[in-house]
This record gives structure tokens, C-alpha cells and sequence, in this order.
């Protein structure tokens, strides 16, 4: 059977278009622009090109308008019946060139709202700017600041968007964030390298400043009136202005056996046969102003067993030793019948130790002889030696009445996590022992962005620009956004019929 014949543009559709080209052209050849330097010819270019190509759209917007054909009746999702069509019905359009038109068919019945196919053929978005154009502002405003983000955009698509624009764009594109990962956990995978490698799972939290209205306990309301003048310019302590951004890592790794000497080298001899630690691969992070850390602990236990259904591989939690944290794993890891190892990062024992030593020792010089001595003791699996050593320098210190709260911390801090400070066991193993994958995620997703001067957010907003940067940094964003674009056209089309159309989505 031969196919049905396609309507096609005529040649006048595109008038406008090839009458800017024309000029352009001549423009060009002209003896202005044939005597002027490459940057204005440059300038010229882009910003003619740019009109050029938003002439080019219109026009193919005005011909698929014109070869639009009339259905006899669109029923929607109310059960109403459209047959009335009204030719001619136009909206604004904002694309990454420019501002356009889209002319369409509506469909209408008394009493209900009008219904636009073709709205449905393009697979347009409800508000005004074009995806494109919202994969563009994405990009912008999780890579820095509103108004960087503002400019950054006027200078690369020559459309100027208002800070309140940009808010609700990037808050409408991570709504659907959970949705892919949580669908993507339900697909089946390889379940990771397998073998003998680790699968390595790490949590940390970050303070971000927040509005009152962010808070997870609101701030208390000031008394309505003026208030009395301060002689204090500001607050030194911003406490209870924040609220905890909880990340997590997982990721893969093999073991890498080593020994204190290739952590805390004594001599030159022992630097020079320094072995390498484990390193991390296929690496996913999550974060969320919003969720607790249980519910972000259970997420990540999601994650691990995608990667180890069965649970054959050897489990390595990485944790700064935080006791809510802690209880979180172990009860999550108890609930799925899984064995994890807990290992506390050993950076933060050394900043432990340092305070510690700034007590003990007055000059530099003793003070990293105390630390480098200690640590070395910790990573050769004398912990209990080691703590029973700073409890005796406190109860001396304590005789002299002379206050040491860094000892104090310290020895206590020790105490608590000494069941897992078995460091002499996770180097003989290959484990990792310093969470340097979870800091380097902290900092960039949170601080490298939350944390710039003056920011202070919004609960919706902060939520989505972390989403989006852990999108981003999962080289995940391409695939998401085509996940929420389909997500978009079954809210804002295929929703609104009462039997699927026949249309290019």
C-alpha cells in the first residue's frame, strides 16, 4: 500500500528568512564589512545569525501552522468532546535564538478549557521557555550564582531572564530527579564488577544557610515593631541559620593491601616504597537538603544492592564518626541482613590528634613529633594503647588545673569510635581508610555552590540545584533530561486527552 501523502512547506514559506540571508550576504559583500577587522565581522555575524535563525524557526512554524489539519471532534480527559475549531490561536514561544510564535488549531466546547494538538505535535512545554532554552538556564544557575547565571545566559542565547525565572525553571527541572534514579534502581543491571572488589558506601552532612522558612525548626519570630539599635555590627555565631545537606557516595574498589609505613612514613626509605591506596570507580553520589539522613541511608543501601544483590562482596562503610549516622547504618544494614564494615575516617583522628597536641606541646616541631608518633600507633592497631596514653595526659593535665579541651575531645572522641578505628586490619585488607571521595563530593556539591558569599536558600531551591549538580557530576544529566522531558509531555499532553493521540511526542 503506498503511503499517505505528506504536506510539505511551499517555497514562499520561508520569504522572510531568505530575505534576511540576502541581506546578510550583502552586507557582507559590501565595502564596510569587507575593510573591518574580524571582531566586528564576528559580532556581526553572531548576532545576525542568531535573528537568522529565529526567522528560520518562525517561519517553519508559521508552515506546519498553514499544513495543520482540522479533526472533526478531540475528546478530552473530562469525558467533553471538542468539536468546535478555531483556526489562528497563537502563543509566545522563548527559544535559545529568540522569541517566536506558534499559530495553532484550538479546540473548544462550551463550559471546558480549549485543547491545542499541535501544542501536543511539538511537544511544547506549559510555561513559556522552550527546553532548550531550560537546559541551557540548568547548566547556568548549578555552575554558579542567579545573576552569573543571568548574564552567562544573555551572552550565550542573547535572552534576558529575571532571577525569579531562573528560580522556578531549575525547580521545575529536578522535580523529577527521584523518579529517574528510583526507576533506574528498579532496572537490572550487571551488579557491578563482583569479584573480589569492594563496594565502598560513604555519608558526611554540611551546613547550608538558609531563609527561616528552611529551616527544619523555624526560626523564633522577632516582636512585631521597631527594634532597639545594636552597638553589634553583626553576629559572630550564625548558629541556627543552617540546615544539614546530607551526601552519600557509592562507589567500587580493589583492594589494595598496604601497611602503616605506606600511610605514615618514618623515613626516606619507607616514602620511596610507599604503595598506592585503593581508587575509587564508578562512582555515584547523591545529596539532599530535604530528606533526612535515614532516608538518604536507605537510598544508599538501595544503590549498594543494585550493585550487590546477593551480597557477596565485602561492604566498606566510610564515616566521620557522627553518632546519628551511625546508628542509621547500622539499623538499615541490620533490616536487609547484610554485614558491613565501619571504618571512621582516619583524617579526621589526625584532626583530633592536632588539637590534642596543641594542648600537650607548645612549639610546632613537638607538636607534629606527638602527631606523627600517635597516628602511626593507631594505624598499627594500638588503639586502646593510644587512648589509655591521652586519658592519662588529661587526669596530669587535670592535677596541674590546667585545662585542656583539645586533649579532652580528643581522648573521648577515641574512646567512643574505638571499635572502629581497626586500622591495622582494613590496611592489611586493602580497604580504604580517609574519606576523601565523600569530602570531595561536600565541597563540591554543597560548598563549591550552596556556600557562596551571602547565599542564603530556599528549601525548593536548594533541593533542586543539589539534585541537578549530583545529576550533573553522575554524567547522568543528557539521559535525565530526556527522562523528564517524556515526564513533562505525559503531564502537560497526553494527560489532557482521553485516548492517546496520534502525534510525534
Amino acid at each position: 500500500m503506498a503511503p499517505y501523502p505528506q504536506p510539505i512547506a511551499r517555497p514562499d514559506d520561508f520569504a522572510a528568512s531568505r530575505a534576511q540571508l540576502t541581506a546578510m550576504i550583502a552586507r557582507l559583500g559590501g565595502a564596510e564589512m569587507m575593510a573591518c577587522p574580524h571582531e566586528v565581522l564576528e559580532d556581526y555575524l553572531t548576532a545576525t545569525g542568531r535573528e537568522l535563525q529565529r526567522l528560520l524557526m518562525q517561519d517553519q512554524l508559521d508552515a506546519r501552522a498553514r499544513l495543520e489539519e482540522r479533526r472533526p471532534a478531540v475528546a478530552g480527559a473530562d469525558g467533553i468532546a471538542r468539536v468546535r475549531a478555531e483556526q489562528g490561536h497563537r502563543r509566545l514561544l522563548a527559544t535559545t535564538v529568540g522569541r517566536v510564535e506558534v499559530a495553532r488549531i484550538a479546540y473548544r466546547a462550551p463550559g471546558a478549557a480549549n485543547l491545542h494538538v499541535a501544542d501536543a505535535a511539538l511537544a511544547l512545554p506549559t510555561r513559556l521557555h522552550s527546553f532548550p532554552l531550560q537546559r541551557a538556564v540548568v547548566h547556568e544557575v548549578a555552575d554558579g550564582p542567579l545573576r552569573q547565571a543571568r548574564e552567562g545566559l544573555a551572552r550565550t542565547t542573547g535572552q534576558q531572564l529575571g532571577t525569579r525565572q531562573l528560580r522556578e525553571i531549575t525547580s521545575e527541572a529536578a522535580r523529577d530527579v527521584r523518579d529517574f534514579y528510583a526507576q533506574r534502581a528498579q532496572e537490572p543491571g550487571s551488579g557491578g564488577p563482583g569479584g573480589r572488589d569492594l563496594l565502598v558506601l560513604s555519608i558526611d552532612a554540611t551546613g547550608v544557610n538558609m531563609i527561616p522558612s528552611g529551616l527544619r525548626t523555624p526560626a523564633p519570630a522577632r516582636p512585631a515593631g521597631p527594634q532597639p539599635p545594636s552597638a553589634q555590627l553583626s553576629s559572630r555565631e550564625r548558629t541556627g541559620r543552617t540546615r544539614m545537606a546530607c551526601v552519600t557516595a557509592c562507589y567500587d574498589a580493589a583492594p589494595a593491601p598496604r601497611s602503616a609505613a605506606d600511610v605514615l612514613p618514618k623515613d626516606a626509605a619507607e616514602r620511596e616504597a610507599r604503595r598506592p591506596g585503593p581508587r575509587a570507580a564508578g562512582r555515584r553520589i547523591d545529596a539532599s537538603l530535604e530528606h533526612s539522613t535515614a532516608a538518604m541511608v536507605t537510598t544508599l543501601f538501595d544503590q549498594a544492592e543494585k550493585r550487590d544483590p546477593t551480597h557477596e562482596r565485602r561492604w566498606i562503610v566510610l564515616v566521620d564518626g557522627a553518632n546519628h549516622q551511625l546508628e542509621c547504618l547500622e539499623r538499615e544494614a541490620a533490616g536487609r541482613g547484610v554485614d558491613i564494615d565501619i571504618v571512621v575516617d582516619f583524617v579526621h583522628v589526625l584532626e583530633y590528634l592536632w588539637k590534642a597536641a596543641e594542648d600537650l606541646h607548645s612549639a610546632q616541631p613537638a607538636r607534629a613529633a606527638f602527631v606523627q608518633a600517635t597516628a602511626r600507633a593507631l594505624l598499627e592497631g594500638h588503639a586502646p594503647r593510644v587512648v589509655a596514653d591521652l586519658h592519662a595526659y588529661q587526669r596530669a593535665r587535670a592535677k596541674q588545673d590546667r585545662p585542656a579541651p583539645g586533649l579532652e575531645r580528643a581522648a573521648a572522641y577515641l574512646k567512643a569510635k574505638q571499635t572502629y578505628l581497626n586500622y591495622h586490619i582494613a590496611l592489611t585488607l586493602g580497604w580504604p581508610i580517609a574519606s576523601g571521595v565523600i569530602e570531595g563530593c561536600c565541597r563540591y556539591l554543597v560548598k563549591d555552590r550552596l556556600d557562596v558569599t551571602g547565599a542564603r536558600w530556599s528549601l525548593p531551591g536548594g533541593e533542586a540545584v543539589l539534585l541537578l549538580r549530583a545529576v550533573i557530576a553522575n554524567d547522568d544529566f543528557e539521559e535525565y533530561w530526556q527522562f523528564h522531558v517524556r515526564r513533562e509531555y505525559q503531564r502537560t499532553h497526553a494527560a489532557l486527552y482521553q485516548e492517546q493521540l496520534d502525534i510525534a511526542a
